[in-house]
């Protein structure tokens, strides 16, 4: 079984890849609003399961909102959350590869799933406004 820090990294990166694949890059990055949109998204999302070690603390959101302030200094990254003023933004670190392309390096769950996830967390940062996916694999 993967360590906690191992599933964190891997939640935090399909988050993003799933953001990349619906054009949304760019997030807050204040700590109330950040919390309130992971939990959301967690609660939400069929497959939080799958992280065994993230379900079984007691908040899941602190766990996911400390992987993303950590993973700018992750290396071998395929997706890197980097804090730019008052914002976090996405960045697909494996240079020229699409989300769909970049999906293969983070754990085994498809790209689909990851969008998923990301609809539901960018649904709470910015309700009415999230882009419906329609990525194709």
């Amino acid at each position: 079984m993967a360590s906690k820090e191992q599933q964190v990294t891997e939640v935090i990166e399909g988050l993003g890849l799933g953001m990349a694949a619906v054009g949304a890059t760019r997030v807050t990055s204040t700590k109330a609003d950040l919390e309130r949109a992971l939990s959301h998204a967690w609660s939400g999302w069929e497959h939080s399961g799958d992280y065994p070690l993230i379900e079984r603390v007691q908040k899941p959101e602190n766990e996911l909102r400390a992987g993303i302030n950590g993973s700018a200094r992750r290396t071998n990254a395929a997706v890197v959350w980097r804090e730019s003023g008052d914002s976090y933004v996405v960045d697909i670190a494996l240079v020229n590869r699409t989300p769909v392309e970049a999906a293969r390096f983070v754990g085994r769950r498809p790209l689909e799933e990851w969008v998923l996830l990301a609809e539901l967390f960018l649904s709470a940062l910015n309700p009415g406004d999230v882009p419906v996916s329609d990525v194709k694999v």
